[in-house]
C-alpha cells in the first residue's frame, strides 16, 4: 500500500462551486504528497459533473502527485446521501492514509504533513489535531471569514471524546495499515453526529494519538447563510430538536453496546482490562480512577 493521502470531499449542492474551490484549493496547497482527491458528489447529472471537473481542472492540472476523483452516488435512497457520500470514499481508497473535508470547510498546507509524521512516529490508528472555528459571511460573489468563535471545541484526549465529540470531521487522519483487518464504515441511516458514532466505534477497538491536539490545522466554517448542519446560534427547534435528542439517544446505546478493545483500555492505564467493557464503563472506571 503506497503513502498516499485519500482525502475524501463530499459535495451535494452544485450551487456551491464557490466554497467548493476554496476547498480544494486548501488540498492542492498541501505540502504532503502523493494525494488523491476523491470528491463524492450527491446525485449529480453528468453535465453537472462534467461542470464540477472543469471548475477544478485549473488547480489540479500540472501539480505533482495530487489526482482528482469524482464519485457520484446515483441511487434514490437514502434522501439524505451523507454517511453514504463518506463510504463510497472509503470504498474507492487506495492509499495507506484517508481523511476528510467537507466542500465547505478548508485545511493549512501543513496539515497533512504533521498528521501523517504522527501516525508514524506513534504507531496508532487515527491521530487527532485542531481545527479554528470561524464565523463566514456568504455573499452571492465573496465568502468573508469575519471573526474566531471562541470558544471552540473542547477536550484532550480520548476520554474527553467517548464523553463528547470535540474532534471535527476534518481534524484527523488515519493510517489504513493499523485498521486492515477493521471495515471501515459509516452508519447510512444516520444524517447528524455520524462522523461521531464512526470515530466511537474506531477509537473503541484501535489506538488514538491525540500529541496534536493543540495544533490547528484547518478551519472550521459557521456560515451566516443558515446552512450548517448544526446551527450556529440557538440550536435546533420544533421537529428539528426531536430528530436531534433522537440521534443523541442512538449516541448514548452506542456508548454502551460499543466494547473497549483491551489495547485501547491498557492506553488509558486500565490495568486489568475486561474486554467486555463498553465504552460507558470505560469512561466511568477512568473518571473513578478504578
Amino acid at each position: 500500500m503506497s503513502d498516499q493521502m485519500d482525502t475524501i470531499v463530499r459535495y451535494h449542492d452544485v450551487s456551491r462551486t464557490m466554497e467548493l474551490e476554496r476547498c480544494i484549493f486548501s488540498l492542492v496547497g498541501q505540502s504532503y504528497r502523493p494525494l488523491n482527491i476523491i470528491l463524492t458528489t450527491q446525485r449529480f447529472s453528468e453535465d453537472e459533473i462534467s461542470k464540477t471537473r472543469a471548475a477544478l481542472a485549473d488547480m489540479i492540472e500540472g501539480e505533482d502527485d495530487v489526482t482528482l476523483t469524482i464519485l457520484n452516488w446515483d441511487q434514490a435512497e437514502p434522501e439524505d446521501a451523507r454517511s453514504e457520500l463518506l463510504n463510497l470514499g472509503l470504498r474507492g481508497a487506495t492509499g495507506r492514509y484517508v481523511a476528510f473535508l467537507d466542500y465547505d470547510d478548508v485545511l493549512y498546507p501543513e496539515a497533512y504533513e504533521l498528521l501523517v509524521a504522527q501516525l508514524k512516529e506513534s504507531r496508532a490508528a487515527i491521530a487527532f489535531a485542531s481545527v479554528r472555528i470561524m464565523q463566514l459571511d456568504v455573499y452571492d460573489r465573496y465568502l468573508f471569514a469575519t471573526e474566531e468563535i471562541i470558544p471552540g471545541y473542547k477536550g484532550a484526549g480520548l476520554i474527553d471524546l467517548f464523553r463528547n465529540n470535540f474532534c471535527p470531521l476534518h481534524s484527523y487522519a488515519i493510517d489504513r495499515e493499523m485498521v486492515a483487518d477493521d471495515p471501515l464504515f459509516f452508519e447510512i441511516t444516520m444524517t447528524m453526529q455520524e462522523d461521531y458514532d464512526w470515530l466511537l466505534r474506531l477509537c473503541a477497538r484501535h489506538l488514538s494519538d491525540f500529541t496534536l491536539i493543540n495544533t490547528r490545522v484547518g478551519d472550521y466554517y459557521y456560515k451566516t447563510d443558515g446552512s450548517n448542519t448544526v446551527p450556529n446560534t440557538g440550536g435546533f427547534k420544533g421537529e428539528a430538536q426531536v430528530r436531534f435528542d433522537a440521534v443523541i439517544a442512538r449516541i448514548e446505546v452506542r456508548r454502551r453496546t460499543t466494547f473497549v478493545s483491551k489495547e485501547v483500555q491498557r492506553s488509558l492505564e486500565i490495568s486489568d482490562p475486561n474486554e467486555m467493557a463498553a465504552i460507558r464503563e470505560v469512561v466511568d472506571r477512568v473518571t473513578k480512577g478504578v
